[in-house]
């Protein structure tokens, strides 16, 4: 039996290394003067491995961003615009969600630094906007999806932000009530 080349545990191994290298020279140095030369170098592996794993360091920062964005919504409870009365499912989710973001603050507060490329909030984004879609929340609010959108994309990234730059002032479980309270009474504010 043949192994996949992205399963294969040197793969994944290297793989891992080019990140974790990529995230340090980001912290230290800011993404406009990392450069494909500098993670080799630093990550102590050959120009042609780097070009096996990843297309460029653009390539490199979207991939190491969305695997990040992928583990703190993957799994999440589903909810939908049925379910936006379950307090329970809705306080799960956003508990969740919260503890998760805490739990790789370092690594979100790098990517919303002025360290990065800007575009982790776009990122984070297209998840939010799918989990609206996938809930049919978006075809419950009268307003044009484009503002339905923007409307809990800002609210929400604005409220981590603001968690993220005051320090997590707040524990995990503190934050994610000052989410629930939030959050589904602006949903169905908006769907009378």
């Amino acid at each position: 039996m043949m192994i996949s080349k992205k399963t294969d545990k040197r793969y994944v191994m290297t793989d891992k290394k080019i990140a974790e290298t990529f995230l340090a020279l980001l912290d230290t140095v800011g993404y406009p003067k990392i450069s494909v030369s500098a993670i080799v170098k630093k990550a102590r592996i050959n120009r042609s491995t780097f070009y096996e794993h990843f297309l460029d360091k653009e390539d490199l920062m979207a991939q190491v961003q969305t695997r990040l964005i992928t583990k703190i919504v993957e799994g999440l409870p589903e909810v939908t615009v049925l379910k936006l009365d379950d307090h329970e499912l809705i306080d799960s989710r956003i508990n969740l969600l919260i503890q998760r973001i805490y739990d790789h603050k370092e690594a979100i507060k790098l990517f919303l630094s002025d360290k990065s490329d800007g575009l982790f909030t776009a990122r984070f984004s297209v998840f939010s906007e799918q989990f609206l879609i996938d809930g049919n929340i978006v075809q419950a609010i009268d307003l044009p999806d484009v503002y339905v959108f923007s409307i809990f994309q800002g609210m929400i990234l604005n409220l981590i932000k603001i968690w993220i730059e005051r320090d997590f002032i707040e524990t995990p479980e503190e934050f994610a009530k000052i989410i629930s309270r939030i959050s589904p009474k602006t949903m169905r504010l908006l769907m009378d």
